[in-house]
């Protein structure tokens, strides 16, 4: 199982490396040996997609939902989810039939190794030998990364050729855009944490919230990364539970209190919750941050060329769709 864990951790990485803005396209391991449970949940001209190539690329956005919702709700917005990422893979999936069809250009070879090589920094190795060890420890190769990456490109290409409009925009237009969406361009406080869960019905539940609540009394990052990767039974925790940057006001009621009025590198917990204890470490705050035209008008003219752009990506998605045969089983 922590074999796959890297793996699945090695993957996203990849799938975040290029292309932001847009979709990313999906991975897919070797199916592994013995008893599975893992269903078939659409087919796109006959090729299957399942549920873990779904869980490849929700993962890490799930672990963040645990910090927003609470048990009553987490199954519900997970559901959402991963509705939402195997729509996203679907899409994709046609951009490449579409490029199979035509092979309107040839990938370029540099950008495959680029993303290779970005790859090994985001693990900390300093030369392909190294990443080829992690590889394996992963129970994946190389030469397998490298043809994900290879889709990779060609999918972030054919977006940037048949999808991306070239956007001209006036001065009246961004002016406008900005007064009328000013509550986008500024931001609420934002947290980012680490979380570490023990479920109630863990055997030795007592001994180790225990252990934890002494453990933490001096706020020592190292040993809570450690302390999640050995006992957490939360979300990420092999990142160590972190969540990444999170809106204070869309934190869950439980979490909000706890972290209220507390400091950078300080560990509150332990936090009773109906599924667990949590411990959360607070890594970072950020203000809130009011909006400035003058500041902004490169963020608002991203904004409205990235709507534009997700209109016509919108719109060639459609026809493909219509001439492809997709069907959900679930």
């Amino acid at each position: 199982m922590g074999k796959l864990l890297i793996t699945l951790y090695m993957l996203m990485l990849l799938a975040g490396l290029y292309g932001q803005g847009m979709p990313q396209p999906s991975y897919h391991l070797e199916k592994p040996s013995g008893p599975q449970v893992d269903s078939i949940l659409a087919s796109v001209n006959g090729e299957p997609i399942s549920l873990l190539d779904v869980i490849y690329e929700s993962s890490y956005s799930e672990a963040r939902l645990y910090a927003v919702y609470s048990s009553s709700d987490i199954f519900q917005e997970i559901q959402k989810l991963r509705k939402r990422i195997l729509d996203e893979i679907i899409d994709r999936k046609l951009i490449l039939l579409e490029y199979n069809a035509n092979k309107p250009f040839e990938v370029p070879r540099q950008y495959v190794e680029n993303l290779i090589d970005e790859l090994a920094m985001n693990f900390g190795c300093t030369n392909r030998a190294e990443l080829v060890d992690k590889a394996k420890e992963a129970g994946t190769t190389v030469e397998e990364l490298r043809k994900k990456a290879n889709i990779q490109v060609i999918t972030q290409i054919m977006i940037s050729n048949y999808i991306y409009t070239v956007v001209n925009l006036t001065p009246r237009e961004i002016h406008e855009y900005y007064k009328k969406n000013i509550k986008e361009f500024s931001s609420a406080p934002q947290i980012r944490l680490q979380l570490l869960l023990i479920r109630h019905d863990r055997e030795d539940f007592e001994r180790i919230k225990t252990e934890l609540t002494e453990a933490f009394k001096k706020p020592d990052g190292k040993i809570f990364t450690g302390m999640v990767r050995l006992y957490s039974s939360g979300p990420g925790a092999m990142r160590g539970g972190d969540l990444g940057w999170i809106e204070c006001t869309e934190l869950r009621p439980e979490f909000a209190k706890a972290v209220k009025g507390r400091k950078t590198g300080e560990i509150v917990g332990p936090i009773n919750t109906d599924e667990g204890v949590y411990f959360l470490r607070i890594n970072e705050r950020k203000d809130a941050v009011k909006a400035n035209f003058s500041k902004m008008i490169p963020e608002i003219k991203e904004k409205i060329e990235g709507e534009r752009r997700k209109k016509a990506y919108d719109a060639y998605i459609a026809k493909l769709r219509k001439k492809s045969v997709i069907r959900y089983f679930f």
